[in-house]
């Protein structure tokens, strides 16, 4: 329930079709030679630079969006009175478009998918694919699997619960998660350390 009420909010569970959906639609253009995925790996900084600004608007919007005269449910933590801080920390607990809940979507689909797109990318780019190429992406790529399977779970989180949706959110979601968890992949694809069987069967099995 929300803070101070028994009121309960909607959410729409379809992360883990949208994860399908998207892998296999990046796949399949890529496949009919559509679009060209190394273009991300190419594209990286302008992207990264891209997700920047677009977070950045986004949170401006939203903070501006949250002094409406319906006066919206308030963060704690964003509400304290000092401009900067609440910026950053969000001032509007639940930011919603109609049903459309802003931060329950930004806070899986965009980052960890793109993440996940940005791995294929530096995949595609590899010349002759390696092995350490293929674990970080079947790893990381079970990771984001299993975060949009059990994506009920980031209900009862502090970012759903507790956290108003603000720069520090729209900035982790949008921008860090995608551009620096994917680094392990963008440096393989130029700097592949060749690993040995037994190391790489030790990281597998360290994996699981």
């Amino acid at each position: 329930p929300l803070p101070g009420s028994t009121k309960r909010l909607d959410y729409v569970l379809n992360g883990h079709a949208a994860f399908w959906c998207s892998i296999v639609a990046v796949a399949l253009a890529d496949h009919y030679r559509w679009i060209d995925i190394s273009t991300l790996y190419d594209d990286f900084v302008p992207l990264a630079v891209a997700s920047c600004i677009l977070s950045l608007l986004l949170s401006i919007a939203l903070y501006v969006a949250s002094f409406r005269p319906a006066k919206p449910l308030l963060a704690k933590p964003g509400n304290t009175g000092i401009r900067i801080y609440d910026f950053f920390m969000g001032r509007e607990l639940n930011p919603r478009i109609s049903n459309f809940d802003l931060k329950y979507f930004c806070e899986l689909r965009p980052g960890l998918i793109g993440w996940v797109c940005l791995n294929l990318g530096a995949l595609a780019k590899q010349r002759e694919v390696s092995t350490s190429m293929l674990l970080v992406n079947i790893f990381q790529l079970q990771y984001v699997w299993d975060a949009l399977y059990f994506e009920r779970s980031i209900l009862t989180t502090m970012d759903i619960t507790t956290d108003g949706f603000g720069f520090m959110l729209a900035f982790g979601d949008l921008s860090w998660v995608p551009f620096t968890y994917s680094l392990q992949a963008r440096y393989l694809a130029s700097y592949d350390a060749q690993l040995s069987t037994l190391s790489l069967v030790v990281i597998t099995l360290l994996h699981f």
